[in-house]
């Protein structure tokens, strides 16, 4: 018919086979799912195959909802072994979660660029006069793995993001006659105790200590400055000042100037957990650049029980 674009039928099979191939990979490191090679690509050529059959066959049901839903199911069991359906739903659902994710992106890239480009029994179909779009082929090359790796690092963001939040905990400190409420997490590397008093030392942001000290005194807590302006901290300030030793990565022979505060309370499910008189070690920055947390917890006071 006079006017109407040419369907690069092989560039669309290439098009989706990649596309449907990264998908499952990333579904797989998602949801660490056990498969293989061979799985994953009849997985991904089967999943392809959907673009001759919208092709030639559109009135096929499988081009109808149910029909779709019976081809993911497939995809998936061909892809992952087995192992429970609730994994298996897990699978499926992350597939379309992925799918949706990537296929909008790129969707959304296409019609920014004004390409040419329609929607065909479900799959992208693009056309062109000469030896296919360009653009196209710009996106199997560069955009999609783009795209793919752009998703995958969201998707680790959001794993760790969800790890950071299993050891968060609302954290109350007392000090002086104030209450402070903060963030804390438990970290696991912290094993930082003051040899002397052997009490755990817990690391608190300038935002913790800033609602207990002035700035100016809060600058006179670093450790190049607290030899030379210890005589000019409040008494209270002193009394409650010490120097704890400590070894970092690369580096020896530190000191963590702390303070020794009235009370630490940590709410968890099973109850607060207090410690009396711990150290609270100063820290002039964030903890974390997206301020998840803002004191890090000794992971010993964890296990001792209600009260340490």
């Amino acid at each position: 018919m006079k006017g109407a674009g040419v369907i690069y039928l092989d560039a669309v099979w290439l098009l989706n086979l990649l596309m449907d191939a990264m998908i499952l990979y990333l579904t797989q490191g998602v949801v660490r799912a056990k498969s293989s090679k061979t799985r994953m690509f009849c997985a991904a050529f089967a999943a392809s195959s959907i673009v001759p059959i919208s092709v030639f066959m559109p009135d096929l049901w499988l081009m109808s909802t149910l029909g779709k839903l019976v081809f993911s199911l497939l995809i998936v069991g061909i892809a992952f072994s087995f192992t429970s359906l609730r994994a298996f739903i897990l699978q499926l659902v992350s597939f379309y979660f992925i799918t949706f994710s990537i296929g909008g992106s790129m969707l959304g890239v296409h019609f920014f660029l004004a390409t040419e480009i329609s929607i065909q029994g479900g799959s992208i179909v693009t056309f062109s006069g000469g030896y296919g779009d360009p653009v196209s082929w710009m996106f199997v090359c560069v955009g999609f793995p783009c795209s793919f790796f752009f998703t995958k690092w969201r998707m680790e963001q959001v794993s760790v993001h969800q790890m950071k939040l299993e050891n968060i905990y609302d954290v109350k400190v007392t000090w002086n006659g104030k209450e402070v409420l903060c963030r804390g997490m438990v970290d696991s590397g912290n094993q930082l105790i003051d040899p002397i008093s052997r009490k755990m030392v817990f690391l608190a942001d300038h935002t913790v200590m800033g609602q207990f000290l002035e700035p100016e005194v809060l600058e006179k807590l670093k450790v190049d400055q607290i030899v030379t302006s210890m005589e000019e901290l409040p008494s209270d300030i002193q009394s409650s000042v010490r120097l704890v030793p400590f070894q970092a990565a690369g580096s020896k022979g530190q000191l963590l100037v702390t303070l020794l505060v009235d009370q630490i309370s940590i709410v968890t499910p099973q109850g607060n957990l207090e410690m009396k008189q711990p150290l609270v070690g100063v820290q002039h920055h964030d903890l974390t650049h997206d301020r998840l947390y803002q004191m890090l917890i000794h992971p010993h006071i964890m296990v001792k029980g209600k009260t340490a």
